[in-house]
């Protein structure tokens, strides 16, 4: 099946300035997108996502794999209407500056409506890069984001793939990364919240539940940059949309904001800013 192409978006779902009042972060994320789109360009034209690399065959990931990835996507669009409802018993307030209750969820529809993630599923290529083999953790990824640029290679990127993060960044579902998204529940609560503590309890949404982000160009040049990240790291269900398009903001500069939550492990988180 041929990856799913969308056109230009219409003004009045990115710009603030025409009512009804919107959400800021998505307003800006579609003008962003928009900006991008104005020379026609190829694969997955006018969607925004990550290539999802799938290194696990076992029988019980193939149960979970569609979990998981429904999962993501579902968690991926809870958080992202979550911003409008950013306090209880708040209301609609002119212009919307992020901080108000209840918007226009049509901004924040059209970013779900436009995620796409392009599934890559190669036992023979991928199965044994899941981990847990003799080769290091160096070794893995370096070998992983080599068959990502091959992938990418067989597309038609259009013009200016290295701004797309879809060409540069990849997704990497092992068995580990799977196994948390398939923890959490099908379940989720509702966006709209009654109570103060409600608030607090939902911002833990989707807690645990997080996937390997490669930065593959970051991965080819290490020495261009300082400091000891490798160009992996993971991101949870909140950060994952951050993350790409404050990608696509920075118009392809590598290298995000990350963390390393266990000193020593080597192991980084995206960060939600």
């Amino acid at each position: 099946m041929p990856a799913p192409t969308f056109g230009r978006i219409p003004p009045s779902l990115w710009d603030q300035r025409k009512p009804p009042p919107k959400n800021s972060t998505a307003c800006f994320n579609l003008r962003q997108l928009d900006r991008y789109l104005i020379v026609p360009r190829g694969h997955a034209h006018g969607s925004w996502g990550y290539t999802v690399l799938r290194t696990t065959y076992t029988p019980e990931s193939d149960v979970l794999f569609p979990i998981a990835l429904a999962r993501l996507e579902s968690y991926v669009h809870w958080w992202y209407h979550f911003g409008r409802f950013l306090a209880p018993h708040s209301t609609p307030t002119s212009p919307c500056d992020g901080s108000c209750g209840v918007v226009s969820a049509e901004p924040n529809d059209e970013v779900c409506r436009r995620l796409y993630l392009d599934v890559v599923e190669d036992r023979d290529g991928l199965a044994h890069l899941d981990g847990g083999g003799d080769g290091s953790v160096e070794d893995r990824f370096a070998a992983l984001a080599a068959y990502f640029r091959r992938w990418v290679a067989g597309v038609d990127t259009g013009l200016y793939p290295e701004g797309n993060p879809r060409y540069v960044v990849c997704v990497v579902l092992d068995s580990e990364s799977m196994a948390s998204l398939a923890r959490v529940p099908e379940e989720l609560p509702p966006l709209r919240c009654v109570a103060d503590d409600e608030v607090l309890l939902f911002c833990g949404t989707g807690k645990g539940a997080w996937v390997w982000l490669l930065e593959t160009d970051y991965m080819a040049e290490p020495e261009e940059y300082d400091g000891d990240y490798r160009g992996w790291l993971r991101t949870d269900v909140i950060g994952f949309e951050r993350s790409w398009f404050s990608r696509l903001q920075r118009d392809g500069a590598p290298c995000y904001l990350h963390e390393e939550r266990t000193k020593g492990s080597g192991v980084y988180y995206y960060i939600v800013v």
